[in-house]
């Protein structure tokens, strides 16, 4: 072999080992991507994402969260395991994106009851967690528990300032988190009861402990300082 053809074969050799390490460097990177789907091809991104969370919430129902693989999402959404991290970093991402997601229906659900329209919302409201008791009982017992607290908070105070409210005296900020804990306090300690508690037993208590303490219009008390000069 001549001195050409040597030096030829050592830089074809050198250009594999530097693409070798370049792939190898591109998997690491697609592990540690965060929840934002890549600007190419965003209708497939979330395609592949709604099947992976259908997935999931079907895994749950069936085992517990701890024994559910990233290997089982992927195979069961019909995906490649690489896709997966594209865009979620962990298991527990997922988690939070569908514990999030449960707040804005919750909330959706139980608007009218919360704004003292009624009690029928309040059923629909404590029938959606009834109908994904498994879901509910992983979100409030896990690590998304408080992330589902601060957004149900933070978007029932947007609700609060931009929207007509059964007792606009009381303070949003002091109602929104007072209303956010009572919820997710009777959600939790129903899910502790046994899967046969009546629902209508606590769609009673969501209605003497929430709707009637604070969404029915009330005569405004004499307050010594109107709360809404208080507002920012």
């Amino acid at each position: 072999m001549t001195a050409d053809k040597r030096g030829c074969f050592r830089d074809r050799t050198e250009n594999q080992r530097f693409l070798a390490g370049v792939f190898r460097g591109r998997s690491v990177l697609a592990r540690a991507r965060t929840t934002t789907p890549s600007k190419s091809g965003d209708a497939r991104a979330q395609r592949s994402a709604e099947a992976m969370r259908a997935t999931f919430l079907d895994l749950i129902e069936r085992k517990p969260l701890e024994e559910i693989s990233i290997k089982e999402i992927t195979d069961g959404a019909g995906l490649s395991y690489p896709t997966f991290f594209r865009r979620y970093a962990t298991k527990n991402e997922l988690l939070e994106e569908i514990a999030t997601d449960e707040v804005r229906t919750l909330i959706s659900l139980g608007h009218a009851a919360l704004n003292g329209e009624g009690q029928g919302s309040a059923f629909e409201l404590c029938s959606h967690v009834h109908a994904h008791r498994k879901l509910w009982t992983v979100l409030l017992n896990g690590g998304a528990a408080h992330i589902m607290r601060a957004e149900f908070a933070r978007i029932a105070e947007e609700r609060g300032h931009s929207g007509p409210r059964a007792n606009p005296w009381l303070p949003v900020e002091l109602a929104a988190p007072f209303v956010t804990s009572g919820i997710f306090e009777i959600l939790a300690w129903w899910l502790r009861q046994p899967e046969d508690y009546p629902l209508d037993d606590i769609v009673a208590l969501f209605d003497a402990l929430i709707v009637d303490v604070t969404a029915r219009p009330r005569v405004v008390p004499a307050l010594s300082r109107d709360p809404k000069t208080d507002q920012p």
